[in-house]
């Protein structure tokens, strides 16, 4: 029979690092206005940890996704995750038509992910022995 203690142990340990890892991860969530091209085929979002270079994409930013026409076209939008905290980000978005012709960036917006703040690491350290505790009992009844 598997020793109870290392059961609870690893359970346990599996969910602390769960939410760990989802506290410390930085997001962003981007939305703009929606282009009113007929032959509007999506749009691009450039971005990077500094400033971009010029008004159009060949001197912008070293990173790039292409998002389509997004979910809801009439209210684009798209959400950045797992940015690294203490960084400024900086964003901008293209759109391009049917014929791949893409437009000079929009507005240039940035986003400074926050550095965990020890608040939010007790927050889940006391949600962990929470978890613990109730999986200890748990355990303990089933064995």
């Amino acid at each position: 029979m598997p020793n109870k203690s290392l059961i609870i142990f690893s359970l346990s340990l599996s969910i602390s690092l769960f939410f760990v890892q989802t506290v410390l991860a930085g997001a962003a969530a981007l939305s703009w206005n929606a282009s009113t091209e007929p032959d509007l085929a999506g749009y691009k979002i450039y971005y990077g940890l500094s400033l971009r270079n010029n008004n159009c994409p060949t001197g912008g930013y070293p990173e790039r996704i292409d998002v389509g026409k997004t979910a809801a076209p009439e209210k684009p939008t798209h959400t950045f995750e797992n940015l690294e905290e203490g960084k400024t980000y900086y964003f901008s978005v293209t759109s391009y038509d049917t014929s791949d012709n893409e437009s000079c960036f929009s507005e240039e917006l940035s986003k400074k992910i926050p550095k965990l703040k020890i608040s939010r690491y007790e927050d889940v350290n006391k949600l962990f022995w929470q978890i613990f505790s109730s999986l200890k009992l748990f355990f303990l009844k089933l064995f």
